[in-house]
């Protein structure tokens, strides 16, 4: 993401003094009468909290190579080329400041449209979805093309800034400094980093993958497991983003980040209390986001306050799976083999083969169903995204002896 000027951090260390960068000067991060914690964001079992959408089972779907999506994907990039040429050789046209300056707020002004409209077309797509009026392909495919729009977005809102910072005659107006910054702030949720994945598996520049889904009417969570035993996990709540009312974080004697950074410690205690690198809030300009980013001893968290609702309306997290704490919630044996299945707090669960006798971990090949899963390098554990699905996982040695388990509903 660009991180034009007009956007500012905050950066936390792990005392209780905040600095603002480029003022020079610290605040107190004590910010009393918070609001209420929101109900949205559920706390953890020893790990993190997460966002939780309301309603809804969550689902597994295979995103593969697709070239209509790849198209669309395509088509959205040639309209960003068209339409940033059509800015420049206006802008270069214009004949005195007035004109030129007309240029970039129209421009501004259909970008900023153009960001509303995506917002509401990815809403409609996910709720289509939930509502079993498209597939799991249309959706990826609908994704996928408000994720390389939003990408345009962001391209020519960088060229608009750029032309105006390099112009003799023009410098960026109060109002089109707070126009681009609103615009950075709505783009956030059009390209989280399950998106990301999923388009790079349909355009065929990444392998298939699997996405867990669970939507309804009010939000929607994305899921995937990377190769390398990271689960990444986006979450979307769009009731706690409000239109219209005031900013609550402006209120008060402290800064308006301060308060986003006290509220982002009321809403996740343990990712707070367990933080290894110090916690940033972003603000954007006069937009009402607040972007938290800090890294805790199980992974990475990224999270979205609206300064209306003060709750958390978007999530990032990247966490280590080999860090989170499991339960176990089922188990068989056959001979000398035992399967057993572990559940975590935030959804994945973990497949592991073991020696009946002794305990130890056993190689094996695994089969989900029908489909061969990789045999494992380091013993023979398996991690698998939550679904609301009847699953049969059966583990092989290469003696021949097998033996099998079956979870869901």
């Amino acid at each position: 993401m660009r991180r034009p000027p007009h956007i500012v951090t905050l950066l936390v260390a792990l005392l209780t003094v905040v600095t603002v960068f480029g003022v020079g000067s610290a605040v107190a991060t004590t910010v009393g009468d918070s609001p209420e914690m929101p109900y949205s964001v559920t706390p953890g079992n020893d790990t993190v909290g997460r966002l939780v959408v309301p309603g809804g089972s969550p689902t597994r779907q295979q995103a593969t190579a697709d070239l209509a999506g790849a198209l669309a994907g395509d088509q959205e990039q040639l309209q960003t080329t068209v339409e940033t040429g059509q800015f420049g050789n206006s802008f270069e046209s214009a004949d005195n400041e007035s004109a030129k300056r007309t240029v970039v707020e129209e421009t501004l002004d259909r970008l900023e449209t153009r960001t509303s409209r995506l917002q509401t077309e990815r809403q409609d797509a996910l709720r289509a979805f939930a509502q079993g009026e498209i597939g799991s392909a249309g959706l990826f495919r609908e994704l996928a093309r408000i994720r390389a729009a939003a990408e345009g977005v962001d391209e020519r809102a960088a060229v608009v800034e750029t032309v105006v910072q390099q112009s003799s005659t023009l410098s960026l107006s109060a109002d089109a400094t707070g126009q681009l910054a609103g615009i950075d702030g709505e783009l956030i949720t059009l390209r989280g980093p399950v998106t990301e994945r999923m388009a790079a598996s349909l355009a065929g520049t990444a392998p298939s993958r699997s996405i867990g889904i669970q939507g309804g009417d009010s939000g929607v969570v994305l899921t995937t497991i990377d190769d390398g035993g990271t689960f990444v996990r986006e979450a979307t709540l769009w009731n706690e983003r409000a239109e219209s009312g005031p900013n609550k974080f402006v209120e008060g004697d402290s800064s308006a980040l301060s308060r986003a950074y006290q509220r982002a410690q009321e809403t996740y205690p343990w990712a707070a209390d367990n933080m290894i690198s110090g916690l940033s809030v972003t603000g954007f300009g006069d937009s009402t986001v607040y972007g938290v980013d800090l890294t805790h001893s199980h992974g990475d968290l990224r999270t979205y306050l609206d300064g209306r609702t003060t709750n958390v309306f978007y999530e990032v997290q990247q966490l280590r799976l080999s860090s989170l704490p499991t339960e176990a919630v089922a188990t068989n044996t056959t001979g000398e083999l035992l399967i057993q299945v572990n559940t975590t707090a935030i959804g994945p669960k973990t497949v592991t083969v073991r020696n009946a006798t002794t305990g130890e971990e056993v190689i094996a090949d695994i089969t989900v169903e029908a489909q061969r899963v990789k045999r494992s390098t380091i013993g023979s554990r398996l991690w698998l995204l939550d679904a609301n699905e009847t699953r049969t996982i059966t583990a092989r040695r290469p003696d021949g002896t097998t033996v099998s388990i079956t979870i869901g509903s």
